[in-house]
């Protein structure tokens, strides 16, 4: 490290000239001091000098790309480390395992692999829901960024507080899971499905209307009511649900709308779905 900080003089910032500086320097001392010996003694041999000059030469060239070459591995696990930045696969092959620099390069890539996929692993912690599998509100949120037209739903479990309360918050937890599986496979491939919170699970139906989505969901509460979905007493779970267009508006506004239609089927008796602005009830 000492050689390496004092000769940073010489091309500060690549580390590739400041070698061939250094080579080039190292190959041409010999020639300097045989010219230096013969001009002193007076005795200059030109062909002898013109010799000694060629072969240093000759050399210098061959140690310079020589240089270059063992350097070859060194610019791969650069090009690997911007790789990893762009979250490409950094592929490096051809490099004899054993070496200094081989090591340096296996290293490399085995960083760059656990990398990925530690980034993989959080990112999908960070927009999962644990307990459900689902989309946690924020992963909800990025899957949603783009939707343009479509109808938006937030559904809410009915008298959820007393399964915890009478049954403990496994039995609550087992209902919650069995839940969203259900409201899962009961909309279609194209929708999004996330618990939005607690008991709270949202919905995103692309390119549907209100009626539509309120369709779908009150097919799923006569579902329900048939036993799909069993609490811990063996009473059938029911769900409350507001749904709205997107209508230009943001998730989270189309969202706060929903909530109000939400908020308007639990005040009007529970496992029913309320529509739009006006709050009509579906089925």
């Amino acid at each position: 490290m000492r050689f390496y900080r004092a000769t940073l003089f010489l091309f500060p910032n690549s580390i590739r000239m400041r070698m061939f500086a250094v080579c080039f320097i190292g190959t041409h001392l010999p020639l300097l001091a045989f010219a230096g010996w013969q001009f002193t003694s007076g005795a200059i041999d030109w062909i002898e000098l013109s010799v000694v000059l060629g072969a240093t030469l000759a050399g210098t060239v061959f140690t310079l790309a020589a240089i270059d070459g063992l350097l070859a591995p060194v610019r791969a696990a650069t090009d690997a480390v911007a790789a990893l930045e762009r979250d490409q696969s950094s592929a490096l092959r051809g490099v004899r395992s054993g070496d200094m620099l081989g090591e340096l390069i296996a290293g490399v890539d085995r960083a760059a692999a656990a990398t990925r996929m530690r980034i993989a692993t959080l990112d999908n912690a960070a927009h999962r829901d644990p307990l459900t599998g689902l989309w946690n509100r924020r992963g909800f949120l990025a899957q949603t960024a783009t939707t343009g037209r479509g109808a938006v739903a937030l559904v809410d479990l009915d008298r959820f507080k007393m399964i915890n309360d009478l049954h403990g918050h496994d039995a609550g937890d087992a209902v919650l899971r069995d839940f969203a599986a259900f409201l899962n496979r009961g909309v279609r491939r194209s929708d999004c499905v996330a618990r939005w919170g607690g008991e709270e699970f949202a919905v995103i139906f692309p390119n549907a209307g209100e009626v539509e989505a309120a369709t779908i969901l009150h097919r799923l509460t006569r579902r329900l009511s048939t036993g799909a979905v069993d609490g811990p007493d063996g009473t059938p779970v029911s769900f409350s649900a507001g749904v709205v267009e997107l209508d230009g508006d943001s998730i989270e506004v189309a969202m706060s709308r929903a909530d109000a239609a939400l908020y308007a089927a639990k005040h009007g008796g529970r496992d029913q779905i309320r529509v739009g602005e006006a709050h009509e009830r579906m089925g």
